[in-house]
């Protein structure tokens, strides 16, 4: 299980969701990178309509060298830099990024 970032063939600066060009040495070649794991920073729980439990939104870094991801996590942390495993889920015909709470 794992989220694919991209990653320039220049630097080697990661990034989420991938762009035409490199945020660091605008180089226009990346590469798909994934990661396995992340550390979390902040969450949120916010109400899903016709939903028991509400959905909960995170930002997480990916370990070891980013990039911060935006990625939903399947149950309630219990506190920032709690390590995360990352995978995606298909939702609405796209792959997004997901996280369940590793145990301490």
């Amino acid at each position: 299980m794992s989220v694919d970032v991209s990653q320039c063939r220049a630097c080697g600066h990661r990034v989420y969701p991938a762009r035409l060009w490199c945020p660091a040495c605008g180089h226009d070649r990346a590469q798909a990178v994934a990661v396995e794991y992340a550390e979390l920073q902040a969450w949120t729980a916010m109400p899903a309509k016709g939903a028991d439990a509400p959905a909960i939104i995170a930002t997480a870094r990916a370990c070891p060298q980013g990039p911060v991801l935006v990625l939903r996590l399947e149950e309630m942390p219990s506190h920032a830099g709690q390590r995360l495993r990352l995978f995606e889920r298909r939702m609405q015909g796209q792959s997004l990024p997901w996280a369940s709470v590793l145990p301490a």
